[in-house]
């Protein structure tokens, strides 16, 4: 069988692999996840071109097929081009139910059909691993975070959240106490709760 018919039937069988294994991109483990999916894939892709592999083996041993192809090698040398060998023939003699107009219709649709599952496959590929991407960004911001907040730790500071910004305060500031820091002014009340006045005057707590 040669490499067209080859890859004609791994397209075809394509189709029933990605409706078998579609792809999740909201799995935690992404790339678990794609190596599964891809496995899976090729499997139901081998099955399906030994299944058509098989099928196109009886079709070529069909008597009415081998004369057919006699009719289409003459049809091919009067019109002066070359016919497609007699292995891809009975192959598209199975895909289009004998080269009838419902076949011929059917194969249109199929392959127009897989190209448009292969372009979701491969976006849903694209967006797993951005989301994976993402992940580890997040959790490489995070450590970068919590590392920076240690390290104020240690000088006596901590990150305080409040009127829509950040502010790292220090964090030994005794209860029912005002301080002006860095052109601010905090106030801690007697929980050792953080305020921070405002231009208007108005004091807006602060979380820690």
């Amino acid at each position: 069988m040669n490499l067209n018919l080859t890859q004609t039937l791994r397209r075809l069988s394509l189709l029933l692999a990605l409706a078998v294994a579609p792809l999740a991109a909201s799995a935690q483990n992404y790339e678990a996840m794609i190596q599964q999916q891809m496995q899976a894939m090729n499997n139901n892709i081998a099955r399906g071109q030994q299944q058509a592999n098989q099928i196109v083996q009886q079709r070529m041993q069909d008597p009415a097929v081998q004369a057919g192809y006699q009719q289409y090698q003459a049809q091919m040398a009067n019109a002066g081009r070359q016919p497609m060998n007699y292995a891809t023939y009975a192959y598209y003699h199975v895909y289009t139910n004998g080269f009838s107009a419902q076949g011929m219709a059917h194969m249109r649709g199929t392959e127009s059909g897989i190209q448009q599952r292969e372009q979701a496959s491969w976006q849903g590929l694209q967006q797993a691993q951005a989301n994976r991407a993402q992940a580890q960004q997040a959790w490489r911001n995070g450590y970068a975070a919590n590392q920076q907040e240690a390290g104020r730790q240690l000088t006596g500071q901590s990150t305080y959240a409040g009127n829509g910004q950040t502010q790292a305060l220090p964090h030994t500031w005794q209860a029912n106490t005002t301080h002006e820091y860095q052109g601010q002014v905090y106030h801690v009340d007697a929980s050792g709760q953080y305020y921070q006045r405002a231009a208007n005057g108005w004091w807006y707590p602060m979380s820690r």
